[in-house]
């Protein structure tokens, strides 16, 4: 990750957890349990540019779709 887009990507990071908690009702310490389980943040530092110009819908549902994926 470039260095110069660290803060954007900590950011995002920040956000899509935040958001996915929410609409799976989750505890950060399940958060993080996933997380662990899924690599879900460097998924989405990795899917920073998607990510920042979509909706939090169609990022939850990309996101939905990685860790259905990550834990099949």
């Amino acid at each position: 990750m470039p260095f110069e887009n660290f803060d954007h990507v900590l950011y995002m990071q920040i956000r899509v957890a935040n958001l996915y908690r929410k609409a799976h009702n989750m505890s950060v310490g399940d958060f993080l349990k996933l997380d662990r389980e899924t690599d879900l943040l460097p998924f989405v530092a990795d899917a920073y540019e998607l990510f920042h110009l979509t909706g939090d819908p169609g990022i939850l549902e990309e996101v939905d779709e990685y860790v259905r994926g990550a834990l099949a």
